[in-house]
């Protein structure tokens, strides 16, 4: 902007509209349509150095862009803001946490200068606590007909959240299903005691595999789901939830908004079939005593101990995220 009145004049400089210039102009033109050349001793010829054509066209480029931008600052304005003091900010600031003047009073969203972090929040990928199946059917316990799935975490139950013994493994094999009755794992050894898991209310089951005290939630397996009068709340356990995470949607980790969808979950669901199965999505279930329970997504349906439907759920989870 500083050199456009400079750059103006030598583009356009030697030119006047006077009478002379239009009588050169039409007298021009005559010898044209008359089949004769017409040679003007134009002001641009009469430079005495001349530029080359990459740098000649640079500079017009450059013109164009200051008359647009001079235009453009003409209706938004721009007068205006050149002409206010250099020491004037264009936006009053003050630095939170900055102590404040002498007789200053604090204002309702003062707060010490660190208190605010903002990041950029990702939506969740798939995770899943599940073990995968080894060969045809996934790690499991069968309990008098209710049946559950071992989980990759914990690694180990503590002895804080082991509750009374259920039993022993009756039956050890590699094709439950065809096992009715008692207990039986493909996971856990023929003998090993299976042990209910505290606060769960019959929603898991532990049992050592491997040296070591493992998680089993309790699932849909073949036509087994719900037994008697049981209902979604009897498949994943009385707990208090504290977290939810919905792949690709989000993570709620305020208590009290995990509880209230939580809530909202168990209101609404209905069981559409025994049956469950896997997708690449997941409901994550973080309780209070640290224990993580899931339940597999597609689109309105969740799946763990049977197939549920509520759309009311996943409506009420997105506008939370949001």
């Amino acid at each position: 902007m500083d050199n456009l009145q400079e750059t103006a004049e030598e583009m356009l400089g030697g030119l006047h509209a006077s009478q002379e210039l239009k009588s050169e102009i039409l007298r021009d033109a005559q010898k044209m349509m008359n089949g004769e050349k017409a040679v003007r001793n134009t002001p641009w010829e009469q430079k005495k150095t001349r530029r080359s054509s990459g740098a000649q066209a640079l500079r017009t480029v450059g013109a164009l862009a200051c008359l647009a931008v001079f235009a453009l600052g003409l209706l938004m304005g721009v007068p205006n803001l050149l002409g206010r003091r250099d020491n004037e900010p264009l936006i009053a600031v003050q630095t939170g946490g900055e102590g404040l003047p002498a007789g200053g009073k604090s204002q309702a969203l003062d707060m010490p200068k660190g208190n605010i972090v903002i990041s950029q929040r990702e939506k969740p990928g798939y995770r899943g606590v599940w073990e995968t199946a080894s060969g045809a059917n996934f790690p499991l316990i069968g309990v008098d007909g209710r049946y559950y799935r071992m989980m990759s975490s914990p690694a180990s139950l503590g002895s804080d959240l082991t509750g009374s013994p259920l039993g022993t493994v009756d039956t050890y094999t590699s094709e439950p299903a065809l096992v009715s009755g008692g207990i039986v794992s493909n996971a856990v050894p023929q003998g090993e005691t299976v042990y209910a898991v505290r606060g769960m209310d019959g929603a898991a089951v532990a049992a050592q595999v491997n040296g070591a005290m493992r998680v089993f939630q309790r699932v849909s397996f073949g036509s087994s789901a719900l037994q008697g009068g049981e209902s979604l709340a009897s498949t994943l356990g009385a707990s208090p939830v504290i977290a939810l995470e919905l792949t690709g949607v989000g993570t709620v980790t305020d208590p009290a908004a995990a509880q209230q969808l939580y809530s909202i979950l168990l209101a609404n669901a209905q069981l559409t079939r025994a049956g469950a199965g896997e997708t690449g999505t997941s409901l994550l279930i973080g309780l209070q005593n640290g224990l993580v329970l899931q339940m597999s997504v597609r689109e309105e349906i969740l799946m763990a101990c049977g197939t549920w439907s509520c759309p009311e759920f996943f409506e009420a989870f997105t506008a939370a995220v949001q």
